[in-house]
């Protein structure tokens, strides 16, 4: 399956709004499976994850988030945990997208 790669804003938010969907839903699955559950030891991973998305929305809604240049704040938090997060793939759209700038 390929990605939809948004184009402006509003696609961005779509796109950012089905992260944090997917970051709550782990958080959702790793708390309702308790010490059972895989991922639990990453469960600071995703509550950071969904705090960073969380902002990242509200600053682009309150229109003080600059696209173009620099990369995401989770970044670097993707580089190390990539393999253990399943949706990697959306957040490594959205940091292209910004550092691509939208059109």
């Amino acid at each position: 399956m390929t990605m939809h790669i948004p184009a402006n804003q509003e696609e961005f938010l779509d796109l950012l709004d089905q992260a944090i969907f997917e970051t709550r839903d782990m958080l959702s699955a790793i708390e309702s499976e308790g010490e059972d559950c895989e991922l639990g030891e990453y469960a600071g991973v995703f509550e950071t994850l969904e705090k960073m998305l969380v902002g990242l929305h509200g600053e682009i809604c309150a229109g003080r988030h600059v696209f173009g240049g620099a990369q995401l704040a989770y970044a670097d938090l993707l580089a190390r945990f990539r393999a253990r997060i399943p949706f990697a793939d959306i957040l490594e759209t959205l940091n292209q997208v910004q550092k691509g700038g939208l059109a």
